[in-house]
C-alpha cells in the first residue's frame, strides 16, 4: 500500500517528466522512461537545455534552486522529485492580471 508521501512524490515525478518532455522535445529521442541516478545526464541535454528545464521547474512549482544544490539532485529526476517535495514546493499559481477598478 502506498503512503500519501509516496503517492505525492510519484505524482510530482510524473509532472517533472512531462515538463522535461515539453521543454526538451526538440532534443529528446523519445519519451523519458528512466528516472533514477544519472537519468538526466544520460539524456545528453546541453547545459542550456538543462538550465531551461531548471527554470521551467521554478516557474511550474515555485521552487527556487539554491546555488549549492548537490549534483546528484540535478542529475536525477527521482532525486529532483524528492528534493522539491522536501522543500515543500507547490505548483505556482498564475499571476492575476492587474485590473483597472476605476
Amino acid at each position: 500500500m502506498s503512503t500519501p508521501v509516496t503517492e505525492d512524490r510519484q505524482a510530482l515525478l510524473a509532472r517533472l517528466v512531462a515538463l522535461l518532455e515539453r521543454v526538451a522535445a526538440d532534443v529528446l529521442e523519445g519519451p523519458v522512461t528512466e528516472t533514477g541516478p544519472g537519468s538526466l545526464r544520460r539524456l545528453g541535454l546541453t547545459s542550456v537545455k538543462l538550465l531551461e528545464f531548471l527554470v521551467a521547474i521554478e516557474d511550474e512549482f515555485g521552487h527556487v534552486w539554491d546555488d549549492d544544490v548537490e549534483e546528484s539532485v540535478i542529475g536525477s529526476l527521482d532525486a529532483m522529485a524528492a528534493h522539491i517535495s522536501a522543500a515543500g514546493a507547490t505548483p505556482a499559481t498564475p499571476a492575476t492580471p492587474n485590473r483597472d477598478l476605476t
